[in-house]
């Protein structure tokens, strides 16, 4: 092939190597500019509010402090489905719903709405009392429509005046009482109205799980675990 020849050849297959070069390059900033639209960056979005919980044990309970701070630097509206502003729920170690306070309290189902201020703060604050000994895992937020400020936080406790065991069932002793083999050791427990009532469906000889409270004088079993 003549000299000439071979670098018209070259030049043409030089410029069309460039124009792909460029349309591919186009294509990846138009595409880049999407994913960037559709996911924008996590540290572009700014928090509006910051949660925080204290947690202590106090004469055999545990007190919950829930405050959520306004950070945006504008007022919020907030819109409540309920008088109940705040709520939360404790798992135990096994990740199953131990309790849950908007299942236990009364609240009024009238929408309230409220303007939270920059630097303001919400605090609620929870006692309970109704927790054995063990590790839980607690989530508080807020029932707002609008923002729910949620915490999740390990929770210790080991202050309680439950306590959570097991043992095999080895009869019943009276309406009231019963007997329970715990590590080869015979134990005597008095029922309390909740446990009586699940009775029947203890088997002997059969493993039982149990909360039971106890004092110089007895222990006594508040309730089973039956599946």
């Amino acid at each position: 092939m003549p000299f000439k020849k071979m670098m018209i050849v070259f030049l043409v297959g030089l410029l069309g190597a460039c124009g792909t070069g460029n349309q591919t390059n186009e294509n990846n900033e138009v595409m880049k500019k999407k994913v960037a639209a559709e996911n924008p960056k996590q540290h572009e979005i700014a928090a509006k509010v910051h949660p925080s919980i204290e947690m202590k044990e106090e004469n055999n309970s545990t007190i919950i402090n829930y405050k959520v701070k306004n950070i945006s630097g504008e007022p919020i509206k907030l819109s409540f489905a309920s008088g109940l502003q705040a709520d939360y729920i404790v798992y135990d170690e096994e990740g199953k719903k131990v309790k849950q306070y908007s299942d236990e309290v009364m609240s009024t189902q009238a929408i309230t709405e409220m303007t939270f201020d920059n630097n303001q703060e919400i605090q609620n604050s929870f006692t309970i009392s109704d927790l054995y000994n063990g590790t839980y895992k607690i989530e508080v937020f807020l029932t707002a429509e609008e923002e729910q400020a949620k915490v999740v936080m390990d929770l210790l406790v080991d202050k309680s005046l439950l306590t959570k065991a097991s043992g095999v069932f080895t009869g019943q002793i009276d309406p009231h009482s019963i007997e329970v083999d715990i590590k080869g050791e015979k134990v005597a427990f008095q029922l309390k109205e909740e446990a009586i009532q699940q009775l029947p469906a203890l088997k002997e000889g059969s493993e039982i799980w149990f909360v039971y409270t106890e004092n110089e004088i007895q222990k006594t079993i508040e309730e089973f675990f039956i599946e």
